[in-house]
């Protein structure tokens, strides 16, 4: 009897077991599929220290030593897409075949949108601190990130902030040379998070690579269209 390939879910910054579900309920009829939070989300907490994507990629190969490589395939999404790269291109042993989605492999030096809005944010958090205008604080902030870029930094605070400005500076386009196994590059055509541009750049990068596009798909390719992106990972994991 065949062993059915084991499926590890390395979500997106923020990305949780429970914001995969519907996509995993439908994955569980072709695959084990095991759905790794990263610290800081789900059920992980946060490290004691300020960690980069090298420190997350640890975590993810101390976890996956339960785990047979030849039946196991990694999908990473986003920031998981980040950890994946940097993990399988140093360590390809550790699975059969990897799957980035959406990953932010390419981290671009501060644009100039985020030059003049970055310190305006924090001008204006102190300036909302003022009575009157506390009640239109939360809303403000997220205005300001949303314009520089940036929306998921709004909503991290302490050591979880610290991390977040370290890894969008780690450019780990380094690591797609040396990653050797057969890998599904898959894009949402309408991504605005990371743009297509990069999934095509990265599937040049990683030898043999295999590029899909999925019509109108966005950067959530799991939650907008859980059903299409089975499709295309069964078609690479017969």
């Amino acid at each position: 009897m065949l062993t059915r390939p084991t499926l590890i879910i390395l979500p997106g910054w923020g990305g949780t077991k429970e914001s995969w579900q519907k996509f995993i309920d439908l994955a569980r009829s072709n695959y084990e599929v095991v759905c790794l939070e990263l610290p800081c989300f789900g059920g992980e907490p946060c490290p004691p220290q300020v960690w980069g994507v090298e420190e997350y990629a640890n975590f993810v190969k101390n976890k996956l030593s339960g785990f047979s490589p030849p039946n196991t395939v990694i999908l990473g999404h986003s920031f998981g897409g980040q950890v994946a790269a940097c993990l399988i291109g140093a360590n390809p042993h550790l699975c059969a075949k990897l799957i980035l989605s959406g990953a932010a492999v390419y981290r671009r030096q501060i644009s100039l949108k985020q030059l003049i809005f970055w310190p305006l944010a924090k001008v204006g958090g102190r300036l909302f601190c003022l009575p009157g205008l506390r009640r239109l604080s939360s809303a403000a902030r997220r205005v300001l990130y949303l314009a520089a870029d940036s929306p998921d930094y709004s909503k991290t605070s302490g050591i979880e902030r610290e991390i977040f400005k370290r890894i969008t500076k780690q450019d780990v386009s380094g690591y797609l040379p040396g990653i050797t196994v057969p890998t599904l590059v898959v894009w949402g055509q309408k991504d605005a998070y990371v743009p297509l541009s990069a999934g095509r750049r990265i599937a040049r990068c990683i030898p043999g690579a295999r590029l899909e596009v999925v019509p109108g798909g966005r950067h959530g390719l799991h939650i907008q269209k859980p059903q299409e992106l089975l499709e295309i990972i069964k078609s690479f994991t017969p």
